[in-house]
């Protein structure tokens, strides 16, 4: 895990190497054991490389890597590279160093640009053609890895972060309000091409991208499967478990310690038992603790430590005026835009408390948007399916023992939200909400980018490809910078292309039966789960009491948000924002989430733009 950056001059225009350098080392966080830079064709092409060692400890394994024909910057984990590099000596490859990146480079040496369709992991890379003045990038089928950049006819810059970019550059540290627009609006941010700069663009996952002559091409590489196939549930069972322990098993490759983050929720309780088959034992596991809060899971979470005798770790997450908005600013600095989810200060906190042990971290995120987790989102998707298959009594008999535990008006506000149109979303949010008529029109008319979707035969597998592609999006982009921020590689086995393509291949009820979602997975690891972790339907996520704290600091909502140097901006009407910042947050939960946006964009213009 580590972070990379590039520059390439094709007006043959001479790097600055020392604004290079200065600009490689804004990511000195995401590797801090080595920061090394390369420079070619007389000083035109610069490759950097900040380096967090997990594999091959040895300074060997240090980047930008090089042999007589390639370079490579890599950020990210192969986890089958053993595999690969077994496969790779018996074709007379010689390997100098025991690491992934090097195993990367020869794999791609003799397979071209197919290498990936190889790889079992997370991974955002470049490689030079030295002769051929050539480039071959790649992000990971999923987006677990950032690779951000910009392109011109003069230039082509790429980073992990896009901070290094805008400090190599700084005339492209301008606001993008189309982003900044849809965030505010739908809460939109990382699933985009667009980042919240103008001109800075994101390879999108599961893409390649080549360049030469001077021109960019973007091919995808990977696509997920389109059709949900009839098999045997016991089998199914069988290789449900088989695929998610061996995806367990190969993210524990490693040469550093780690750890397990530990919600007491489903998909980390079936991470922590897998481990406990596996023998792997005494691992450290970390859980935030919401003290006098209602969803506090740590009771539950402490039960699964001792019974698995993980060594636990529990973090008080204590939102305090004081601390808040600083925490805040510095998140948004590493985040490099908002993000949708408040639950980024808890995460905060854990990773904070886990760096003192470890420096990989296994996490269960994923889960949900494959398997189904979320039933007030998929629940009315699955219903129609049943409806479409003309399956009547399965129909009624799934919606009352789905909506015996959920809220059905809230699946159906949850179902416009993802299954209609932009247009007739933003027609419903200011029937429900009128949110929108708080921001001026600088944000309001922002356009969403339409995507086009390989429909299926369910409904179901559609919505969950949907949200795989956008709110798992997010849910990735705050892991891995938070996580970098302290120099820790977070590891997702629900995230391994196997378990993935294997699971959206499967018939709706596999997901959803008997009013519970991910059912597969609690079937399959019946066995190895505690009986109060099978059992529980509830999808907490992982909590976050932003609206208590906000309803209890409205003035300093009123600080930020109504300060001079904000209304400034001209992004807000300053009559309706007081009004909603002086509302009842008691009637609607959507009101805090809504200005906790607005706080974010306004801490976002003052640390990158002011």
């Amino acid at each position: 895990m580590c972070g990379i950056f590039g520059a390439i001059n094709f007006n043959k225009k001479a790097i600055d190497q020392s604004l290079f350098k200065e600009s490689l080392l804004l990511m000195k966080h995401r590797g801090p054991d080595n920061q090394s830079c390369s420079f070619y064709k007389d000083n035109t092409v610069a490759f950097g490389h900040v380096r967090l060692s997990i594999i091959d400890l040895t300074n060997s394994a240090n980047q930008p890597m090089q042999n007589e024909k390639y370079c490579i910057v890599f950020n990210g984990e192969i986890y089958n590279y053993l595999e690969i590099r077994e496969d790779l000596k018996k074709k007379d490859f010689v390997f100098l160093t025991d690491s992934d990146t090097e195993v990367i480079l020869k794999a791609y040496e003799y397979y071209g640009e197919e290498c990936v369709n190889k790889f079992n992991g997370m991974w955002s890379f470049v490689i030079y053609d030295i002769f051929n003045d050539s480039y071959f990038c790649s992000r990971d089928r999923f987006g677990v890895k950032p690779f951000n950049y910009y392109y011109s006819d003069k230039t082509f810059i790429f980073s992990s972060e896009i901070k290094s970019i805008i400090n190599y550059d700084k005339t492209l540290r301008t606001p993008n309000y189309n982003s900044i627009g849809l965030y505010c609006l739908e809460g939109a941010s990382s699933e985009l091409t667009d980042t919240w700069f103008s001109n800075i663009l994101r390879l999108q996952p599961g893409h390649n991208m080549h360049i030469l002559n001077k021109k960019i091409k973007i091919t995808k590489y990977y696509a997920y499967p389109n059709k949900s196939e009839k098999t045997d549930f016991n089998i199914a069972k069988e290789d449900f478990k088989f695929i998610f322990t061996e995806s367990v098993k190969i993210r524990m490759r490693s040469d550093v310690p780690v750890g397990v983050t530990l919600s007491g929720g489903l998909d980390s309780s079936s991470i922590v038992s897998s481990l406990s088959e596996l023998s792997f034992h005494n691992l450290n596991s970390y859980t935030a603790s919401f003290p006098n809060y209602i969803y506090d899971e740590f009771e539950i979470a402490d039960k699964v430590n001792i019974l698995y005798g993980l060594n636990s770790h529990k973090i008080d997450v204590i939102y305090s005026n004081e601390e808040y908005l600083p925490l805040l600013k510095q998140m948004i600095f590493h985040l490099e835009s908002g993000n949708l989810s408040p639950s980024i200060f808890p995460l905060w906190k854990v990773y904070e408390r886990a760096k003192k042990d470890v420096t990989v971290i296994l996490e269960g995120q994923g889960a949900d948007e494959l398997l189904a987790g979320y039933m007030t989102t998929f629940s009315i998707y699955h219903l129609i399916d049943l409806l479409k298959s003309y399956q009547l009594k399965l129909f009624f008999i799934d919606m009352i023992k789905i909506y015996k535990n959920y809220n059905f008006k809230e699946s159906l506000l949850l179902f416009t939200r993802t299954y209609f149109s932009f247009k007739t979303r933003s027609i419903l949010r200011k029937i429900f909400y009128n949110f929108d008529n708080t921001l001026t029109s600088k944000l309001k008319n922002s356009k969403y980018p339409i995507k086009k979707l390989d429909k299926s035969n369910s409904l179901l597998l559609d919505a969950l490809k949907v949200s795989h592609q956008t709110t798992l999006s997010n849910l990735l982009h705050y892991g891995d910078a938070i996580s970098m921020a302290f120099s820790i590689e977070n590891r997702l086995p629900f995230l391994d292309y196997r378990l993935v393509d294997f699971a959206m291949k499967l018939p709706n009820s596999y997901l959803i039966s008997d009013g519970k979602g991910k059912y597969i997975q609690r079937e399959s690891l019946k066995d190895i789960l505690p009986d109060y972790i099978y059992k529980d339907k509830r999808k907490l996520g992982f909590p976050s009491p932003i609206g208590n704290f906000l309803n209890n600091n409205k003035q300093l909502l009123s600080d930020i948000l109504l300060s001079p140097t904000c209304l400034k901006r001209g992004l807000y009407d300053e009559k309706k924002l007081s009004k909603l910042i002086n509302s009842d947050f008691e009637k609607s939960s959507n009101i805090p989430r809504f200005l906790y946006r607005l706080i974010s964009v306004e801490l976002w213009f003052q640390t990158f733009i002011d």
